[in-house]
């Protein structure tokens, strides 16, 4: 009797394939199952040690003080030029100041001779008719200069003040609170526009 697992020709006869015998293939892997790629960690910067020969570094040490002595030598320089502009400038300013006092004060010298000799007349004139039309002359022309920019600087009660005054005459005083104080005026000081013109002549009280 033949094997039923022959055929005619001797051979086993093909079985059929059963699913549970077989295993499934892992599905191929692509970029979407794989998720982003790691970056590479930063390599670290590899150390470089400069090697600068000892003649060489105090050579350029040299330059380098050198330089900087010289920097401090351009600064002074420049400072003092500043500074001497500025003395220069402050000077221009007070000789042009100067200049255009005097030449005020040439311009009103007739008028200002005249103002003194009509407050002379009126400490000097009885008190009557004539005094006071001599007193209101004398207002309505200290207005009409003022006006111009004229005015008559007060000295009388006040400090010695060398810019506005000159003292011609010193009082000896015990009074400390007197000291350098203006007592007496001679001759009125006026100035023009916030300049003064004229100083005054004055007494000043000095501390005995």
């Amino acid at each position: 009797m033949k094997d039923r697992q022959h055929g005619p020709h001797g051979h086993h006869e093909p079985r059929g394939h059963d699913a549970s015998d077989e295993t499934e293939a892992p599905a191929p892997e692509t970029a979407a199952t794989r998720g982003p790629a790691a970056e590479p960690a930063p390599a670290e910067p590899a150390a470089v040690e400069l090697v600068v020969p000892v003649g060489e570094y105090r050579g350029m040490e040299a330059r380098a003080l050198a330089a900087e002595a010289k920097l401090r030598e351009v600064a002074d320089s420049f400072r003092a030029a500043q500074q001497d502009l500025e003395n220069t400038r402050a000077r221009l300013e007070r000789d042009q100041a100067q200049r255009v006092r005097e030449a005020l004060a040439r311009s009103f010298g007739g008028v200002l001779a005249a103002l003194d000799h009509l407050d002379l007349a009126m400490e000097h004139a009885d008190d009557g008719p004539l005094k006071a039309g001599l007193a209101l002359s004398l207002r309505q022309l200290h207005d009409a200069l003022a006006a111009e920019g004229l005015e008559r600087v007060p000295t009388i009660g006040r400090p010695f003040d060398p810019s506005t005054a000159e003292a011609v005459a010193i009082a000896p005083t015990s009074d400390p609170g007197q000291d350098n104080l203006v007592i007496e005026e001679y001759r009125p000081a006026y100035a023009l526009g916030g300049q003064v013109i004229r100083a005054a002549q004055v007494r000043v009280a000095k501390l005995a």
